[in-house]
């Protein structure tokens, strides 16, 4: 029999006290607080060591069978890094940087899967899930071999994030470019697409528009995130976001966040879905149901990325979402000291591990690795004007980059 899963709002008055002292006693049962509101009055330098102690340079192997071109995607697993490069797929060794092998193709035969990003890692059994409309899920395994296809319940079309809970498929499905088509935030469900349970998202709907209310659209992007703005003629305008991760594990915990919602929800099977921590924007709090007010959008951030491992939070939000020149800002949260620290995006992290580039994540790994792909021709302008680096040991790999190169990979541990 389908249940439906709700969120668990109970107690919830209680929880919001005071930051707990240690990760310890948040994580049993207190809601982590996030003192956005707090950072942005003091804007401050963020730096490498906030997000690990150790830094790591992998240059990815250059051949003819795995030439990465202009803004590659990457995604961090135990042993290996997966590149996304246009349609394809390459796997790295994520010691050396060696080149591993090609995995699946985009086309319409009964393995391909359709363009898009890069494909979701499921951690019970190892697979890779490429997303194929308009309901499927294609499967291949790291060394590129085809294992199959599941089923994804439709309509309402295919959910745009995906994670596993054991032998269930979670889909996640980003409301905010829907215009009252379904109410659904998440959906749990078989390989064979038997749904079992949903979640119906907190946002309010959108009033419906017409092909003819568009005044515009307009296409930007702000840090890792996308954006798609539909402008009306009557001055509101609805926000389509992409390249935001709406569902990430850590510490074997699921966790989910809504676009436009400032609260992180671990995911339970079955139960419930529990609030886990407060992103509080305080007097910059973009509200849920003034999403389409283009007015005074200056005044508002709203919080996007969120990656995150065992000690820290980092995050992204952007104020000004319909500004000419909106702001990014990147922000991290300690777990075990309770702080909250911001600074501008285009800043970056500083790196005062090494004495590298600035740094921006770009993902965290299966291992807690944040990581940012770099182009080689960066690294090289880099050590151009840094010449004593040639002395450090821990740029060894580095000096032997050329322009024709493939990218690195930065991963802070």
């Amino acid at each position: 029999m389908k249940k439906t899963l709700t969120y668990v709002t109970g107690a919830v008055g209680l929880m919001l006290a005071a930051c707990q002292p240690s990760a310890q006693k948040a994580s049993e049962g207190g809601l982590l607080h996030i003192d956005v509101a707090g950072a942005m009055e003091v804007l401050t330098e963020l730096k490498v060591s906030d997000l690990g102690t150790h830094v790591r340079y992998v240059p990815l192997e250059t051949n003819d069978s795995c030439l990465i071109g202009r803004n590659p995607e990457i995604k961090v697993l135990d042993k290996q890094i997966l590149v996304k490069s246009g349609n394809d797929l390459y796997g790295f060794d994520k010691e050396t940087g060696r080149f591993l092998n090609s995995i699946g193709h985009v086309g319409d035969d009964p393995e391909g899967y359709s363009q898009g990003g890069l494909p979701i890692y499921n951690d019970y059994n190892g697979l890779l899930y490429f997303v194929r409309q308009p309901d499927q899920l294609q499967k291949f395994d790291l060394q590129g071999n085809y294992r199959g296809k599941d089923i994804v319940p439709t309509p309402p079309a295919m959910p745009t994030d995906y994670a596993f809970i054991d032998t269930l498929t979670v889909g996640c499905y980003n409301n905010i470019g829907q215009q009252n088509t379904h109410n659904r935030s998440l959906a749990f469900f078989t390989e064979t697409g038997e749904l079992t349970d949903t979640v119906n998202s907190l946002l309010p709907a959108l009033p419906p528009m017409e092909i003819t209310d568009i005044a515009r659209i307009d296409v930007k992007k702000f840090g890792n995130m996308g954006a798609i703005f539909t402008r009306f003629q009557n001055g509101t305008a609805s926000t389509s976001i992409a390249g935001v991760p709406l569902l990430w594990k850590t510490g074997g915990k699921l966790r989910f966040k809504e676009i436009f919602s400032d609260t992180l929800y671990n995911i339970a099977r079955p139960g419930s879905i529990m609030p886990y921590a407060v992103l509080e924007t305080g007097k910059w709090h973009f509200p849920a149901e003034a999403r389409q007010e283009t007015s005074g959008s200056d005044s508002k951030l709203l919080p996007t990325i969120v990656l995150e491992n065992d000690s820290v939070i980092f995050f992204q939000c952007v104020r000004g979402l319909y500004e000419d020149e909106p702001e990014v800002l990147h922000g991290i949260y300690d777990k075990t000291a309770c702080t909250t620290h911001m600074a501008q995006e285009s800043q970056g992290i500083v790196d005062d591990v090494n004495g590298f580039l600035p740094f921006h994540p770009n993902t965290c790994g299966t291992q807690g690795e944040f990581a940012q792909i770099v182009e080689a021709s960066e690294v090289l302008e880099w050590l151009d004007e840094h010449p004593e680096a040639k002395d450090n040991p821990v740029f060894t790999s580095l000096l032997h980059l050329n322009e024709e190169n493939n990218p690195i990979v930065i991963l802070v541990e």
